[in-house]
């Protein structure tokens, strides 16, 4: 996973961290049999809908979302802890409702340490070998900048990295970072020292980013999103942004049609930019609740913007 000879492209932006690498746990890596260049080499277009649970088919929420913004061809998916087995995660119903999975957990009780220290592994090779042989995409700890160190993601990083790739090599593995902290103009909350939290190119085979805007605006107009593309555009990685949110509609609030219009305007200058840019490979829109409010799309404007961009993705 990740290796394509990209290692001196982050040369100016290279720091010396100290890390524990490769574990005496797993097995030979397996050849990828998805070469369709889904997610990698065109736009995979998605969204998360809370799921119904372990080992379940996917519910009205997904169906709905796909009726209403779709085709959607990939569904975001958590795990508050890493599973046991694929069969027993939050993406266990994706593929019987025919959309590919990007999931994310975090190692047991949080404990990142303990999880650059090995001390996991066993439970991640178990877990990893049991993941389809399909391309499903997977990251540990997302938004890593909230809970360590850019020395300790790093570390952490590499190491579930070397462990799951040599467990299963068809998972493509890579960080999601925080939009929040990316923000040079706003020196209460940026990471600092970018490159300190970047593990390199041999241990990614993607870089993602979670990005919301309470108030409508273009993402790729901001200060966060455009430090963070510059930063990581040189990698020569797939840039993929793996929530997506406009608008936050407290609870108790009625929606605004000025809001409603701007954020469909906001979807589609994204969109604009995105296709000019074609090293962003997977877009997803977060359809549901999160701390701010609903982030739905709701009004047909919003909802007509998102399907003209499912309509020129990828298909799984």
């Amino acid at each position: 996973m990740g290796r394509g000879g990209a290692g001196c492209r982050l040369l100016a932006l290279a720091v010396a961290v100290l890390v524990g690498l490769v574990p005496n746990c797993a097995t030979a890596p397996s050849p990828r049999p998805d070469a369709s260049g889904f997610g990698l080499r065109c736009l995979a277009v998605g969204v998360w809908t809370p799921s119904e649970g372990p080992g379940r088919p996917l519910g009205r929420s997904f169906a709905e979302a796909d009726q209403v913004m779709g085709p959607l061809t990939i569904r975001r998916s958590f795990d508050s802890s890493l599973p046991v087995d694929f069969a027993g995660s939050a993406a266990s119903g994706d593929a019987a409702s025919g959309v590919r999975s990007f999931v994310s957990w975090k190692p047991p009780g949080g404990d990142h340490r303990g999880a650059a220290a090995g001390r996991y592994d066993r439970q991640i090779v178990a877990w990893a070998r049991s993941v389809p042989s399909t391309g499903v995409f997977a990251t540990a700890f997302h938004e890593p900048e909230n809970d360590m160190t850019a020395a300790e993601f790093v570390a952490f990083h590499r190491h579930v990295h070397t462990v799951v790739e040599e467990a299963n090599a068809t998972i493509r593995w890579g960080p999601v970072y925080m939009a929040y902290w990316w923000d040079p103009t706003a020196p209460d909350h940026y990471v600092g020292d970018p490159a300190a939290w970047w593990p390199g190119e041999e241990y990614a085979d993607f870089v993602g980013l979670d990005w919301y805007g309470v108030d409508p605006e273009p993402m790729t107009a901001s200060a966060s999103f455009r430090h963070w593309y510059g930063v990581m555009e040189p990698t020569g990685l797939p840039l993929l942004i793996v929530e997506y949110g406009q608008y936050a509609l407290r609870p108790g609030e009625t929606s605004r049609p000025a809001r409603e219009a701007a954020r469909a305007a906001a979807i589609r200058q994204d969109a604009a930019w995105i296709a000019e840019h074609p090293r962003i490979t997977m877009w997803m829109y977060w359809q549901g609740p999160g701390p701010r409010g609903s982030w739905a799309l709701t009004d047909d404007a919003s909802r007509q913007a998102w399907r003209d961009v499912a309509a020129r993705g990828c298909r799984p």
